[in-house]
């Protein structure tokens, strides 16, 4: 695959490390059993949109920049629509979707999840699923780092990947409670939550997390996982920041 420098480093570890969450987020999407097509948000590295492709469903991914994984795309011929989520709408028409994906997306929004959503919302049709995960801020593992006087994530290295990978880190991780509010606001209807632990640690540490797993409540696994549908009516917002800034006079 036609990859080179960090975009080539994190395309790979991204496959090594997730490959059990795309399997399992293709199992919920064959549960969900969408009549149409399904659209990934925030794809790259569009592994999950070459799943989705290759398991027979007629996918669009969607990015703010398709041509940092274009080998892959080529390879398996995806169909990726640049699109800068938080500063542009969706470029396609109301109701084309019958399902869509927001997958270890939400965290990284720096400017405004509301309108993201608001968009999904207009390109779903009504009733139509939105599988979205993201981590979990009382997770094990968060929860851990706070105690060692740590944050969630390190400011200096998720702002750094804007730079390195042309998308921003995590700016910040949820609660299930926050998310279904956004979701509420955004005109989605909760059909499920749930909680899984798909953790990147390996060796001693991801066998110590296994052991917690055992007796922590589930609300404390890594990842929030919800399944939401699209009411009939839902906000139509427009970007809070014009994707080119106004040129000042003199």
């Amino acid at each position: 695959m036609a990859h080179s420098g960090p975009a080539r480093d994190w395309h790979l570890d991204n496959l090594h490390h997730h490959e059990r969450r795309y399997r399992q987020d293709l199992a919920l999407v064959d549960a969900l059993a969408p009549e149409g097509t399904v659209l990934d948000v925030g794809s790259a590295p569009c592994h999950m949109t070459a799943v989705l492709q290759l398991s027979g469903y007629d996918t669009i991914g969607v990015d703010v920049d398709p041509t940092r994984v274009g080998g892959l795309i080529r390879q398996f011929a995806l169909d990726v629509r640049r699109c800068d989520i938080e500063r542009e709408p969706l470029p396609f028409a109301d109701e084309s979707f019958a399902c869509a994906l927001l997958c270890e997306t939400f965290e990284h929004l720096r400017i405004d999840p509301a309108f993201v959503l608001s968009e999904i919302h207009r390109v779903l049709l009504p009733g139509a699923p939105l599988l979205l995960t993201t981590p979990n801020v009382y997770s094990l593992p968060s929860l851990g780092r706070y105690l060692l006087g740590r944050s969630v994530a390190d400011p200096v290295q998720e702002f750094g990947k804007l730079r390195r990978l042309g998308h921003m880190g995590h700016v910040r991780e949820y609660s299930a409670g926050e998310v279904v509010r956004f979701l509420g606001a955004g005109g989605f209807a909760l059909q499920s939550l749930d909680y899984r632990s798909s953790d990147m640690a390996r060796g001693w540490q991801r066998r110590l997390l296994g052991l917690a797993y055992r007796v922590a409540p589930r609300w404390m696994r890594r990842d929030v996982v919800i399944v939401a549908r699209r009411l009939e009516a839902g906000p139509r917002l427009v970007p809070l920041v014009p994707l080119v800034p106004p040129t000042l006079p003199g």
